[in-house]
């Protein structure tokens, strides 16, 4: 398989706070034109895939835990047996801004059609959980939480199509909060071992195979 790409940066505006309260409301906007007047970096976006109000397919989200426990992307270094992809950029004031980063992280939670790179993601991420385990360490069983092609999202979170095959659903409000809401209403939550034997690798879809797994 060919490496993924880098995921491109999109700024826009602040919506949410990791755990805390609401401070601008609205779905996402467009990509938009760089500003020459700013001196930050933020001004400046490109365009992403797209930007839904349904789920376009059948997507997955790898939970280490029974509950979402996205973290501030600063911790990573305190927190070595996390996923990289749990970690959120938060703004000096605590805003987390719904964004697509250069240094792949996304502000919400990383989601992908049953394709070679969930698979891989996934079986990759279930073997450190595994070896932690024999090391003696304490581990939570990890989930697979699937929300089914066609879920309506709420007007608090936006789901992303970031690059290729790879979804981000980002809150615009208390993060981990407002994803526990969600998947306890509309996702289908099995222990990584009990999905693993359900999806086969060899039953896999190519990542840049778009028109299969949005069929699904």
């Amino acid at each position: 398989m060919s490496p993924q790409p880098t995921p491109p940066r999109c700024g826009t505006s602040p919506l949410a706070r990791l755990n805390g309260t609401v401070t601008a409301n609205g779905a996402a906007s467009s990509p938009r034109e760089p500003d020459p007047d700013s001196s930050s970096g933020e001004g400046y976006a490109i365009a992403i895939e797209a930007i839904y109000s349904s789920f376009p397919a059948t997507l997955h989200y790898y939970s280490p835990h029974l509950n979402s426990s996205l973290f501030d992307n600063e911790e990573n270094d305190k927190r070595p047996d996390d996923i990289y992809d749990e970690a959120v950029i938060v703004d000096k004031d605590g805003t987390v801004f719904p964004a697509v980063s250069k240094t792949s992280v996304s502000n919400g939670a990383v989601m992908f059609p049953n394709t070679f790179m969930m698979q891989e993601l996934v079986r990759g991420y279930y073997d450190e959980t595994l070896d932690r385990a024999d090391e003696g360490k304490r581990v939570d069983v990890p989930f697979i939480f699937t929300i089914p092609k066609g879920t309506p999202i709420p007007g608090h979170l936006i789901l992303i199509n970031e690059f290729i095959s790879r979804f981000s659903l980002q809150p615009s409000r208390d993060l981990n909060q407002a994803l526990d809401e969600f998947y306890n209403e509309h996702a289908r939550k099995e222990t990584v071992k009990d999905w693993l034997r359900a999806h086969p690798f060899q039953g896999a879809i190519a990542d840049d195979a778009d028109a299969e797994w949005m069929a699904k």
